[in-house]
């Protein structure tokens, strides 16, 4: 849409426009409209395209899918949100495929619609054409009086300064673009998550190592935006990581290089192309993410969290200001976050399963409130109550699944993984196991709850970098965040073809700078392996100080975007390397001060969230984007009068 030239209008600049970005155009063009918000002009940021962005752009490999399944993702905000800001309901994602993607100009996309189901996982391609018709839905909602402009570029700086970019006139924000053109606004947003980073100084070193001596290392990095080609066929390949970056690179490693996959009885068996490498993968556990479930719970979701709630994180937070307290996440809120992904497991065995448990539903429930959750008094009564070991829920032991695992060699730590993977693929494809599926929403469901007390300045660094990301988030993406069920199918048939060889638990890799080579050793099984080409399949993490992004770096090079840094009981500093936010998700200078017109969302900052939501489930990025759309939209608007004083003081300088 053209500019419009309208010198009262409120000009606004969103930066990056992937999922979360779109999802705030569109809050923003829905208030717009529902308010009859004044003359208001919007800069589109970004060399991706618009709704897919980076991450979910439409050109990928084909190969490359979701972990969310079909019925679970929408890009549109239902009634269950709540907000000021008016409902805007549209498809989920399996919705839009059966009334929309099959008529799609791409045959292949067309065709992966019209044989999607609620329970697949979508191709990121498809996704990504998902995301483009809720984008097209927004446009077409543009009410009279907004005009939407794209810049299919990256902006590389943001200046303080008036309409003809003076930098002397501090009320307005510049962008610069990598063009050299300038947008010149009343606000800009950063919603660009997904930059890239330089390797952290172990990655760094191992750069190092490598480019000295002729190997290949790959540091940590999305998988699909990798260059692969580097990557021997038929040698060996040291992988360090087992979660979802790592289904990605054996994908794009083995399909992606020719293999085939077919079905031979009841077994998937795998036919080499010759143009895989040989991988060699372990990690601290062992053994890959969970298999995303494959049913439905049998008792329904509960409304709302019963005891992580916001009162009681509250609660934890004004304890620890009346007592001038740090919150360490072990002792002040897993007791909430514990007791509720319990709860929510327990609820749907019992009232799910409710033979499986020796007592009556309202008598269980009764008991579970009253006992101190993690207690040995609960653990007895746990005990007593659920008879199967199999169906209780317990993080500690779920969490290492091989601790303590001794074998002979390598063989037999084969089979043992290979079981553990069977034994999961068959209780995530069985709702006899629903219960698994009640803790999946538990995990989901406190994290916004516990967001506040996460980002307070109370909160004890040492606690949040180890006990929270360190512990906490890796058992969440273990248990709730792995791949679809066929992955892991798929990941037994390279085993079994020799193409993928388990390393083991508690994984350390060495530059042995004597042999000049990578070196892998497990605690589970004797000896040692060694490879000349080293893949981490891990994703990097954002670090203001690495950025290789321009917009963000020039910020931080002016002490005008700065890091969240935590003060620990010793007076200690700890930098987490995100964007510092307020509360109102402005950037904080170096200095302490706010930049008032300067925003930054997502997961870069302290304050995340996630992208988009799941129907149906009051979700925490629409609530967040209507919240951040009206604040900007409210924003003073500069009357005929304020321009001509400016103009006026702007001659007499």
């Amino acid at each position: 849409m053209p500019a419009t030239d309208d010198a009262s209008s409120l000009v606004l600049v969103l930066v990056g426009l992937g999922p979360r970005g779109a999802g705030l155009l569109e809050r923003l063009v829905a208030n717009a409209a529902a308010d009859h918000a004044g003359p208001v002009q919007v800069h589109l940021v970004d060399p991706y395209p618009i709704g897919g962005g980076r991450v979910w752009r439409s050109e990928q490999s084909s190969l490359l899918r979701l972990n969310t399944t079909a019925e679970d993702l929408t890009a549109f905000v239902d009634d269950s949100v709540t907000m000021a800001g008016p409902v805007t309901p549209g498809p989920t994602l399996a919705e839009w495929a059966r009334t929309h993607g099959v008529d799609l100009e791409d045959p292949e996309l067309a065709a992966e619609a019209e044989a999607l189901g609620p329970l697949d996982f979508p191709s990121r391609r498809l996704g990504s054409a998902y995301f483009d018709f809720a984008v097209r839905r927004t446009l077409g909602r543009v009410p009279a009086g907004m005009t939407l402009v794209t810049h299919a570029q990256r902006a590389v700086d943001v200046l303080s300064g008036g309409t003809d970019g003076d930098p002397g006139d501090g009320d307005r924000e510049v962008v610069v673009l990598e063009d050299g053109e300038r947008l010149t606004a009343d606000a800009v947003v950063l919603v660009n998550s997904h930059v890239d980073v330089r390797p952290a100084p172990p990655f760094a070193a191992l750069e190092t190592f490598a480019a000295e001596r002729g190997l290949t290392y790959l540091p940590p990095g999305y998988a699909g935006d990798l260059d692969l080609t580097g990557v021997p066929a038929g040698e060996d390949v040291l992988v360090r990581g087992f979660g979802l970056d790592f289904v990605d690179l054996m994908v794009l490693l083995t399909e992606g290089r020719g293999g085939r996959y077919r079905n031979d009885g009841d077994r998937l068996v795998y036919e080499p192309s010759g143009a895989e490498p040989h991988l060699l993968v372990g990690s601290r556990r062992g053994v890959p993410y969970h298999a995303k479930p494959m049913y439905r719970l049998r008792a329904g979701k509960p409304t709302t969290t019963t005891f992580c709630t916001t009162q009681a994180v509250g609660a934890v937070l004004r304890r620890a200001a009346d007592r001038d307290e740090a919150i360490d996440f072990l002792a002040d809120l897993w007791p909430l976050v514990g007791r509720e992904v319990a709860w929510w497991y327990y609820r749907e065995l019992g009232l799910g399963h409710p033979e499986r448990v020796a007592t009556s539903w309202e008598t269980f429930a009764e008991t579970f409130a009253a006992l101190a959750w993690g207690s040995e008094a609960y653990a007895r009564w746990i005990a007593e109550v659920v008879p199967d070991p199999a169906d209780r829920f317990d993080p500690a032991v779920l969490d290492r699944p091989l601790r303590g695992l001794r074998v002979a060699d390598a063989a037999e730590l084969g089979r043992v993984v290979r079981d553990h993977i069977t034994a999961d693929l068959a209780r995530r494809d069985d709702d006899t196991w629903s219960a698994d599926l009640g803790a999946f929403f538990g995990l989901l469901a406190i994290v916004p709850v516990v967001a506040p007390a996460l980002g307070s300045p109370r909160m004890d660094p040492t606690s949040l970098a180890h006990d929270f990301y360190g512990w906490f988030m890796g058992f969440f993406s273990f248990w709730a965040s792995g791949p679809p069920h066929d992955r892991l199918e798929q990941l037994l048939a390279l085993q079994a073809a020799g193409v993928v060889t388990f390393l083991g638990p508690d994984l350390e890799v060495v530059a042995d700078a004597e042999r000049g080579t990578f070196v892998a050793r497990s605690s589970a099984v004797p000896g040692e392996v060694e490879a000349r080409a080293f893949v981490e399949a891990t994703l990097p993490a954002f670090d203001l100080g690495r950025t290789e992004d321009p917009l963000l770096s020039a910020l931080a090079a002016r002490g005008e975007a700065s890091t969240q840094v935590l003060v620990d009981a010793a007076g200690r500093p700890f930098d987490t390397g995100q964007l510092r936010t307020d509360a109102t998700h402005h950037l904080v200078r170096a200095d302490g001060t706010i930049a008032s017109r300067r925003l930054a969302l997502g997961m870069h900052t302290a304050l995340k969230a996630a992208a988009f939501a799941r129907p149906c489930t009051n979700g925490p990025v629409h609530r967040l984007n209507d919240h951040v759309a009206r604040a900007l939209l409210a924003l003073p608007r500069r009357s005929a009068d304020h321009l001509m004083s400016r103009t006026t003081a702007g001659a007499a300088r």
